[in-house]
């Protein structure tokens, strides 16, 4: 659409300049017209070039002017956010070091109390071993008495014959002497 109109505009100013051109005036006049359509136009494209500069640094100044709002909104907002995260992990570092402490505290009792069952729990069953390994040695000493006496029992006849003998050779002596 702002080709089209671009284009009408172009034709327009064609048109006028073909129009002084051919008007019905001396040359000097012509070129004296076009001159002071030039200057005007030229004036005019000037006023128009100033009002743009001076709007487009009234706009530059306008953007800077709230970039720097917003950067110092920023900027605050963040500040504000940290000193709410630092304020908040701090608290919660806080109360993590009370709960830590607080469960050292419980633990310290039951860990205590923990300790002197297991070694009355040792004690009980050392106490259980001993008499264990004393009613071994008991029984140890009444299987060896018993077998003391089986093997005695069991050399009884080789004892007495041993016995039978030597009495034997004692009384075959005392006839061999009395003879």
């Amino acid at each position: 659409m702002k080709g089209k109109f671009g284009f009408f505009l172009a034709g327009g100013v064609v048109g006028a300049v073909c129009a002084l051109l051919y008007a019905p005036r001396s040359g000097a006049e012509t070129r004296a017209l076009v001159a002071d359509k030039a200057n005007e136009a030229w004036g005019t494209a000037q006023h128009y070039g100033n009002e743009a500069q001076i709007r487009g640094k009234q706009f530059y100044n306008d953007a800077v002017a709230r970039g720097h709002e917003a950067y110092q909104s920023a900027s605050d907002s963040a500040r504000a956010t940290y000193g709410k995260a630092y304020d908040s992990a701090q608290d919660a570092l806080g109360a993590a070091r009370t709960r830590v402490d607080e469960i050292r505290g419980n633990a310290t009792p039951v860990v205590v109390e923990r300790n002197d069952e297991l070694r009355d729990k040792i004690e009980a069953a050392r106490a259980r071993i001993a008499a264990q390994v004393a009613a071994n040695a008991a029984s140890s000493a009444d299987v060896e008495a018993v077998a003391s006496t089986d093997a005695e029992v069991a050399d009884a006849p080789a004892a007495a014959e041993e016995t039978a003998e030597a009495e034997n050779k004692a009384a075959d002596d005392q006839k061999a002497d009395a003879e």
